[in-house]
């Protein structure tokens, strides 16, 4: 899975779906004469299927953290960069630098826009399966 988010999501998606075949109330199976009870192993199995689920949380929510802290970190880098540029210098490759500069990050804006779109439904996933983040957790 890596670092890619889309991938993430699914197997979040898929493993609470296989959750839900776990959730039995059903504890006994009859067989014929045979009666099997099984409510403690189907408990041990759903807590330890529960701990897996929250590991894989945190792993997914230790690499969101970091693509949004570099999506931060690049937006703010270019913002900075456009507040410093200036447009009315007397000397022409000032000029032709800002300009420049602005159009680069005219062409960002669309692709960031996306990405942001991305990382926020990547964190509603994880609200939505009762993460609980950390204080440090850029929103």
């Amino acid at each position: 899975v890596g670092t890619n988010i889309g991938k993430w999501q699914t197997l979040l998606r898929e493993a609470a779906e296989a959750r839900s075949t776990l959730d039995s109330s059903a504890a006994v199976a009859e067989f014929g004469p045979i009666v099997i009870r099984y409510g403690k192993v189907q408990s041990q199995i759903n807590l330890k299927y529960d701990s897996w689920q929250r590991e894989l949380q945190s792993s997914f929510a230790q690499i969101l953290g970091q693509c949004i802290e570099d999506c931060h970190t690049k937006i703010s880098t270019s913002k900075d960069k456009l507040e410093e540029t200036t447009l009315d210098s007397a000397a022409t490759e000032n000029i032709v630098i800002g300009v420049t500069f602005v159009q680069e990050v005219k062409q960002k804006v669309g692709p960031w826009a996306k990405e942001i779109e991305s990382l926020q439904v990547a964190e509603k996933l994880l609200r939505k399966q009762r993460y609980i983040f950390t204080h440090d957790w850029k929103e």
